[in-house]
């Protein structure tokens, strides 16, 4: 199943980079751009919000989805191709804090996938595709296709934790 092996590559791709940075380290950053702190604490929202929004709609039935011509085109480009339009701001409900604890934020974020985890090893295959939970950007996602936004946005912030431990590495 395509959406469990993403699933499992979110711990590795976000917080391997990451597990020797210790300190004040975690708050450094280029001006106008977000710590890996910050980053950490944007997937962590995201991730563990979702898991929270499926988990009351498992005895929910009837659901249709609820998505604009454009939001539905937007939708099959990114979750397709797999890569983010350049320029995007993070939907208000997921910007990170200004100064995020690392290992609160390390704990929620693994608290979401494990979370997601769950509810596709328990909910059958029909669930996954029926129950929906809106996307500020793209309408709303079902739970096979929140995993395989989840992939796609670790990946696009997997870049950037990678090019924010290089310039600490240089400062």
């Amino acid at each position: 199943m395509k959406h469990m092996r993403q699933l499992a590559r979110l711990e590795p791709m976000i917080l391997d980079p990451v597990r020797d940075v210790k300190g004040d380290t975690w708050h450094q950053a280029p001006k106008g751009k977000w710590s890996l702190a910050q980053i950490l604490n944007h997937l962590a929202i995201g991730i563990d919000g979702v898991a929270a929004a499926f988990e009351p709609r498992a005895q929910k039935f009837g659901m249709i989805r609820r998505a604009t011509p454009g939001q539905a085109l937007l939708r099959h480009l990114v979750l397709g191709l797999g890569k983010f339009p350049p320029g995007r701001e993070a939907p208000v409900l997921s910007r990170p804090s200004d100064r995020p604890d690392p290992e609160a934020t390390i704990a929620q974020f693994r608290m979401g996938v494990e979370r997601t985890t769950e509810l596709v090893n328990q909910w059958p295959e029909k669930r996954q595709v029926e129950v929906f939970v809106k996307h500020p950007v793209f309408g709303d996602l079902n739970l096979k296709e929140w995993v395989r936004f989840h992939y796609v946005h670790c990946r696009h912030h997997a870049r950037q934790v990678e090019s924010r431990l290089k310039w600490l590495a240089k400062h």
